[in-house]
């Protein structure tokens, strides 16, 4: 039986989206999907390039002036739905697991750069949904971040605040020291193995007690609805990062 793409590839807010036809560049068996400001490479399993590697040329999208405040910002991101998702009161563990290692980045110099609106930001996000629909909060939801990358810090701060890119949800993202000790800025492999459960706990408390998703403050309406990993480039920066071991573990309540 056919079925669906797992995931889908996100390229918003570009100029220049990937032609369709993948290209073979070596012979460890890659696809290379590329053109002249971004490119994703999947390769196989225990390959220099395994398991993916996502690339954007910033500059190439944002010409010669960085993004004005208000403008809409450069994304590439793979995303994915998670089927049937449990309750996270049904759930003992989510355990997460990742590689990342960053393999190039550097900034376009504009006049009109500033830190405040300009960066390069490599993130995981899980949206924590209300899936009940007999609840009246039913669809709203929590990003849960996961911080990879952030060229203005060694270790990405903590991030709790509205969402400014258009869903006006409630995001909560944990400094990048509660995932690990060490840092993408020295381009070596980062492991991030960690459990999520009370932290995403911790991020619904969190938007509870700042006013978003009141419809329901029940953890049996809310799961891991998806997840999204990428870069989002507000600034002029030309990056790569490669991805490998991806999982997120769920283990039922005894």
């Amino acid at each position: 039986m056919e079925t669906g793409p797992v995931w889908d590839l996100c390229q918003w807010s570009s100029r220049w989206p990937l032609a369709a036809s993948p290209q073979l560049p070596s012979a460890q068996g890659a696809i290379a999907y590329s053109n002249s400001a971004k490119s994703v490479v999947i390769a196989r399993a225990g390959s220099d390039a395994a398991d993916l590697i996502l690339g954007v040329k910033a500059s190439a999208e944002y010409g010669a002036r960085a993004r004005r405040a208000g403008e809409p910002w450069v994304h590439l991101l793979l995303q994915q739905e998670i089927e049937n998702p449990p309750a996270l009161a049904d759930l003992q563990s989510a355990r997460f697991h990742m590689e990342a290692r960053l393999l190039s980045a550097s900034k376009t110099e504009t006049p009109d750069y500033t830190p405040d609106l300009h960066a390069a930001q490599f993130q995981v996000f899980f949206s924590v949904q209300n899936l009940n629909r007999r609840s009246p909060g039913y669809g709203q939801y929590l990003w849960f971040g996961v911080p990879i990358y952030d060229d203005r810090h060694r270790v990405a701060p903590s991030h709790k605040a509205q969402d400014t890119g258009g869903t006006r949800m409630f995001i909560f993202t944990p400094s990048g020291s509660v995932f690990t000790s060490l840092s993408a800025h020295d381009r070596q492999w980062i492991v991030i193995d960690k459990e999520l459960l009370p932290l995403m706990r911790e991020g619904l408390e969190t938007a509870w007690a700042n006013g978003f998703l009141k419809d329901s403050q029940s953890l049996a309406d809310y799961r891991i609805a998806g997840m999204n990993l990428g870069w989002e480039l507000p600034g002029s920066f030309d990056v790569e990062m490669q991805t490998r071991n991806l999982s997120l573990k769920a283990t039922p309540a005894k």
